[in-house]
């Protein structure tokens, strides 16, 4: 999990409409962080556990940290609830296994707030989230995930 905000690098495309969402009590997201919504309609960093209902999709990255813990030693627009705006667009994400180019186009799945797969249900686990779909490779490797 995140402990930091993190700046993502980002390839131009269009872009659908912005939502937002507050971010359950008891959890943080980061800024550049990927964050999924609860059936409640709050946000809490994807992978997490003992969320107040059931996670049903990914909101996409986070435009902003917002701590809603209560432990928070920063005070102001940033702690609470929020609201947090989700981001969509094409995005440099770490990936737990190295994507090529034979898998471009194929569903990519949040492990966490921070990694992605292209792994649906781990060996031992539940199944993933989608976030998105793989863009592409840039020429150093570096894979860029379309969040719709």
């Amino acid at each position: 999990m995140l402990k930091t905000d993190r700046v993502l690098t980002q390839k131009q495309c269009a872009t659908g409409p912005v939502f937002g969402g507050n971010v359950a009590a008891g959890f943080a997201v980061k800024r550049g962080s990927i964050a999924a919504f609860c059936q409640d309609g709050t946000l809490v960093p994807a992978g997490s556990a003992n969320t107040p209902s059931a996670i049903v999709a990914i909101g996409g990255i986070c435009g902003h940290g917002q701590d809603n813990t209560g432990t928070s030693n920063t005070y102001g627009a940033t702690t609470g609830p929020g609201p947090v705006d989700m981001l969509n667009g094409c995005w440099a994400l770490p990936f737990d296994a190295a994507p090529t180019w034979a898998d471009k186009g194929k569903p990519v799945y949040a492990v966490d707030d921070e990694t992605v797969s292209l792994t649906e249900a781990p060996a031992s686990g539940t199944a993933r989230l989608q976030v998105g779909t793989l863009a592409g490779l840039e020429t150093d490797g570096t894979p860029y995930v379309l969040i719709p």
